[in-house]
């Protein structure tokens, strides 16, 4: 076996020769890619082989086992040990997803390491490796008499077959530093017939020939490039100085990532960055539309009839892919708001007709059994001008295919065991939804002035005397490894498994590779100690190795917030210096019906009272609060209330009979929770049926034997609930107001007349006062009380808060101002629902 050693900043493929009797194994495509274009410029010489370490490992690894390749794996495996999983409480095949990958990655890690030997465990580690072992066990059984083999399998010595490679003399592995035990075994088998070479780039110190690895990784000792550094605070710095460095740059300087495969750049400026060639099917409509369909599928509630969370619902049709293929208005999101405002928590089959197309839409994908009629669908919506996107080249074909793949799925499984794998159509949508996802397709974009952030690992075969790295901080660098295995560092190691400190001297080997390709180098890293990111290690080592040109900022976070806080601050000047003029037509007909929250407004913020009362603006927007609103409880109080003094009016006039059953309170409480059911989360259920209804039944049952006790031995001449108001003017003039309101119960005998509110949270300390005075003229002419439904408790007003006079006063001052006046407070400001009308500053 020979080696080659190349220096950092050299050429991995300069010198290759291009033999037809030599295997050239890359470590990866971009390098293969770059080596066969160098290779076409002469055409008249035959090519040698050119694979990728993956493509090398398919051909030697053979078997005549039917391959279970993508999802096939996972499903086989959870539907022959449903049993198995029910008693790991896995209920559901995507609740097995997360368990199958760590099984799967366990037993192709355990080949590759040639691990023959009983691992010595320790006691914690003994439950996960009994459970791994059974399931293999009886898994296996199945996948011999299926003559099934799961795709990460097939790489077992059994299957090593290298008889296609002896016709060949040479077989030279470029840029590969990291070999299993399983490797090594394969070169030793090469060996025999052929010649090896091993080409990498790093000192040759720095290899451990023998034991084929990565020794300590370091940086040469003399500085043959210049590297300047730039230390921002967070994303927006970095974008707007990595804009600002490239307008100075030549369009040859590349910018790469250790996260460009995720970084969202292209998305939030797209006038400034591009994705790339490739884009995904998760980018494209069909794939959002048909998300969004999966999503409201997969939270239908059978408990209540298969009813769907409004929270979810209106997340769902806010999607513009959604949007445009039901042609949702803004009249349909109103309804749906009108639906929170009324705290509705369910959404069903409306009466609106949009709405109700979408939702049983929703509930026929439900009922969908197969995958066939899935395609079919799929392929009813790809013939609408909605999902044709002429930017993704080959969507349609890429799409057909894993289709195709999914459609292998159904025949293995067969209709019968489709059915106990995936519980309804939702679940067979989100399977296929897997099937897409992360699926490359070209994308045909614009790319002229746009830059393109490129994977770190592409920079060794990228010619540029110049490139930016950005993302260099400790959060990307080095890259946090998810441990698959439940093993320790000294388990991994004496067996034969990748070990951390080995991926991490491969991780150190490829910065410094990429670093040292070019000639000028900027790196960009984020420190912000709020947020836990640091200077990278790998940073502090060239840091402290080399001498570092300093960059300072040219764009500052806070510059680019100040200027939009300026513009805001603007528009607020504006309308403060605007003041709204009151006029006698904001009054229909020159009328003014006023509620107590009405006059409370009014005297706290006329400007508030203009805009709710008599302009009637509501914000469009409406949030679905959590959990039962105060305000549903409040109606649903008030609502039991009514019936029972409804049902008991005469018996207490006539015999000042008090009395009402248990039972009765009960039922009619529970009625009205299922009247309310829409209203209601469901995983409210039983606090609602067990704590809250029995409470609310204690202290109504609580109620009547309170008013029992103080008016057993008076003449009633007169209980009614939710009384309305008195009909004549309280104050006339341009404008004549009337008293509004309903009072929750009215007691009135010989003697006395009593008003009663009922709550179930906080109240307005004027509001009894307020509807005295509605009813009987003057604030003294009743006695008030307030009974707390949900504490139990009558308490009795004794101070007067509002009186007729200043009720009246407070109305003759409104009207004789010419504007509508803001309110005195300020505090309350940042609270309310028109503070983007108002723009007052607080």
């Amino acid at each position: 076996m020979k080696f080659e050693y190349i220096n950092y900043g050299g050429s991995l493929i300069q010198g290759l020769k291009k033999d037809p009797s030599i295997v050239y194994v890359f470590s990866d495509y971009p390098l293969k890619n770059s080596q066969r274009k160098e290779s076409k410029r002469n055409i008249f010489e035959p090519d040698p082989l050119y694979l990728t370490i993956d493509e090398f490992k398919s051909r030697i690894f053979k078997t005549d086992k039917v391959i279970l390749s993508e999802a096939k794996r996972f499903v086989s495996l959870y539907n022959f040990m449903r049993e198995e999983f029910l008693e790991l409480q896995i209920k559901s095949y995507f609740e097995s997803i997360e368990f199958s990958d760590k099984f799967f990655k366990y037993y192709t890690e355990l080949n590759r390491a040639l691990c023959n030997k009983n691992i010595e465990l320790e006691k914690w580690q003994e439950k996960y490796f009994e459970i791994f072992d059974r399931f293999k066990a009886k898994y296996q059984t199945y996948l011999d008499e299926k003559n099934y083999i799961p795709k990460d399998w097939v790489e077992d010595i059994k299957y090593l077959d290298l008889s296609e490679f002896k016709k060949y003399k040479k077989i030279v592995f470029v840029d590969i530093v990291n070999f299993t035990p399983l490797d090594k075994h394969i070169l030793k088998e090469l060996e025999k017939f052929i010649e090896i070479t091993i080409r990498i780039q790093v000192e040759r110190e720095a290899f451990d020939e023998e034991n084929l690895e990565l020794k300590e990784v370091y940086l040469p000792r003399e500085q043959r490039i210049e590297i300047s550094m730039l230390e921002v605070q967070d994303e927006l710095e970095l974008v707007g100085n990595l804009l600002d460095i490239m307008e100075m740059k030549n369009q040859m300087t590349n910018i790469f990532s250790p996260e460009a495969d995720t970084n969202e750049y292209s998305k939030i400026f797209p006038n400034n960055f591009m994705r790339g060639s490739f884009s995904t099917i998760n980018d494209t409509k069909f794939f959002k539309f048909l998300t969004a369909q999966s999503d409201l599928v997969s939270v239908l509630e059978p408990r209540v009839d298969n009813m769907i969370p409004i929270s979810k619902f209106l997340e769902c049709i806010n999607i513009l892919e959604m949007r445009e293929y039901y042609n949702i208005s803004r009249e349909d999101i109103e309804y749906i708001y009108n639906r929170i405002e009324n705290d509705y928590k369910y959404i069903g089959d409306e009466e609106n007709e949009t709405i109700s197309k979408i939702y049983n839409d929703v509930l026929e994908i439900s009922k969908i059994e197969t995958i066939d009629y899935f395609i079919d669908y799929f392929n009813r919506l790809l013939s609408l001008d909605i999902f044709f996107e002429k930017i993704y080249t080959d969507f349609y074909d890429k799409l057909q295919e894993y289709m195709g793949y999914a459609k292998t799925t159904e025949i293995m499984l067969q209709e019968k065991e489709l059915k106990k794998c995936f519980k309804n159509g939702g679940d067979i949508l989100k399977f296929l939804l897997q099937y897409f996802n992360n699926v490359e397709i070209i994308k045909n974009e614009n790319s002229e002035g746009k830059y393109l952030i490129k994977p770190i690992e592409n920079c060794k075969v990228i010619p540029s005397r110049e490139s930016i790295f950005i993302n260099t901080s400790s959060r990307y660098l080095p890259k946090a490894k998810r441990d698959y295995l439940y093993l320790t560092e000294k388990q991994k190691k004496e067996n034969g498994f990748s070990y951390y400190e080995k991926e991490r001297r491969e991780e150190r080997y490829r910065f410094y590779q990429a670093l040292l390709k070019n000639r000028y180098n900027t790196l960009i890293y984020i420190k912000n100690e709020n947020n836990g990111e640091a200077v990278s290690p790998l940073l502090s080592e060239i840091m402290n190795r080399y001498k570092i040109s300093k960059l300072e900022k040219s764009i500052y976070s806070e510059n680019i917030l100040e200027k939009l806080l300026e513009f805001k601050s603007a528009k607020i000047v504006t309308g403060v210096e605007t003041p709204l003029p009151k006029l006698k037509s904001d009054f229909l007909n020159g009328e003014l019906n006023l509620g107590a929250y009405d006059f409370n407004t009014l005297v706290t913020c006329e400007y508030q009272f203009y805009l709710s009362k008599l302009f009637k603006l509501s914000s469009f927007e409406k949030k679905d609060s959590l959990g039962i609103s105060m305000k549903f409880l409040g109606i649903y109080v008030h609502d039991v209330f009514e019936k029972i003094t409804d049902r008991m009016w005469k018996k207490i006039l006539n015999i000042s009979d008090y009395s009402i059953s248990q039972e009765e309170v009960e039922e009619l409480l529970t009625r009205s929770f299922y009247y309310n059911r829409k209203k209601i989360p469901i995983y409210l259920d039983n606090y609602f049926l067990q704590i809250l209804i029995p409470r609310f039944t204690r202290n109504i049952l609580k109620f009547y034997k309170e008013i029992e006790k103080l008016y057993i031995e008076k003449k009633v001449k007169r209980i009614e609930s939710e009384k309305n108001s008195k009909k004549e003017p309280f104050l006339k003039g341009d404008v004549e107001v009337t008293l509004n309101g309903r009072v929750d119960l009215v007691i009135e005998t010989t003697t006395e007349n009593h008003i009663i509110d009922f709550k179930t949270g906080s109240k307005i300390d004027n509001q009894l006062d307020f509807y005295t005075i509605m009813l009987y003229g003057d604030e003294t002419k009743s006695f008030k009380s307030v009974y707390n439904a949900f504490e139990g408790s009558l308490e009795n007003q004794d101070k007067t808060k509002l009186t007729k006079e200043i009720l009246k006063e407070s109305l003759i001052n409104f009207f004789k101002t010419d504007i509508y006046s803001l309110s005195e407070k300020k505090s309350g400001c940042m609270y309310c629902e028109y503070e983007n009308i108002c723009r007052r500053e607080f």
